[in-house]
């Protein structure tokens, strides 16, 4: 919805490197490192691994969304120019879209878990590096966002909406029991799985939209928001540990759960506090500030 596809591409593919990569980069390499060291482990493999950023290749599976989004990025600012070109409308540009992700969907299988052959060794292949052949599937979801991101805008959100568009998403599950798992490579069914996502993005804009009533909840969201980037890369490990540590001490599963999502969120948001006020820790986890071209004045 705020992408804007007028910036020189070269400018917005380091704008976002610096936002997404650098990030990734950092955790990850600083984590293999110090945890080959301990363990007396061969550091290259782990290296390498993290260099070709797929789900099985790195230890924080959650953090192969980064590099991912990057390129998936990229490649949306290649088909919004390219759309804005050809000055396609918004019906045919939509159609594009549903070519381009039957495409994805048709090629998401081919570099999954498949045996290759290298100078006499067998390995297998863990997906693209970045999770490529991912892309014509996430990018038709980011381009559609920007596609109606003027209706979107003016859209008012309501409980009736809310309701039936979760009431929709329900039964289409409860029809259908497809799901996606785009780290896994997972896209059940062509039509039901993309009417699920639909119906899910549209119930979340709704319930931002009602949420948006109370004051206090708008702030809390809105900083959870301005930390999403925390919470992602370290929610994971964190949620892990705390939920296994509480069924080791015998609570019941479902309140290591809900105990451990809530230290998920709680503790990535005080580490989000620390590295704000560390500089050296900001400069690996921030972008670097943008700086606004000076205006020039004009003669009274």
């Amino acid at each position: 919805v705020f992408f804007k596809p007028e910036q020189p591409f070269v400018e917005m593919a380091v704008r976002k490197a610096d936002g997404l990569l650098k990030p990734f980069f950092f955790t990850m390499l600083v984590y293999v490192i110090v945890r080959d060291v301990l363990r007396g482990q061969p550091l290259l493999p782990d290296i390498g691994g993290v260099l070709y950023a797929s789900v099985d290749t790195i230890p924080w599976q959650a953090l192969w969304f980064l590099p991912h989004f990057w390129v998936a990025i990229l490649f949306s600012w290649v088909m919004l120019r390219l759309i804005q070109r050809l000055k396609l409308s918004l019906p045919l540009s939509c159609l594009l879209m549903a070519v381009q992700l039957l495409i994805g969907i048709w090629v998401l299988p081919w570099f999954w878990q498949i045996p290759v052959s290298v100078g006499g060794q067998t390995w297998t292949l863990p997906g693209l590096p970045f999770g490529l052949e991912i892309t014509l599937i996430s990018s038709t979801y980011f381009i559609c966002g920007y596609l109606l991101r003027d209706w979107l805008r003016r859209h008012e959100g309501s409980w009736l909406g809310l309701l039936i568009s979760v009431a929709l998403f329900a039964a289409v599950f409860l029809y259908s029991h497809a799901t996606m798992d785009l780290a896994q490579r997972r896209y059940d069914h062509w039509l039901w799985t993309s009417l699920l996502a639909v119906l899910g993005v549209y119930a979340c804009w709704s319930l931002a939209r009602v949420l948006m009533v109370s004051t206090v909840i708008t702030r809390a969201m809105t900083y959870i928001g301005q930390n999403t980037l925390i919470l992602l890369i370290f929610h994971g490990e964190i949620q892990h540990k705390t939920v296994d540590l509480l069924e080791r001490l015998g609570l019941h599963a479902l309140v290591a759960a809900c105990v451990g999502f809530g230290v998920a969120v709680v503790v990535p948001l005080l580490i989000g506090e620390v590295i704000k006020r560390v500089a050296f820790l900001r400069f690996f986890y921030f972008p670097f500030p943008v700086r606004k071209a000076p205006v020039a004045k004009t003669a009274p």
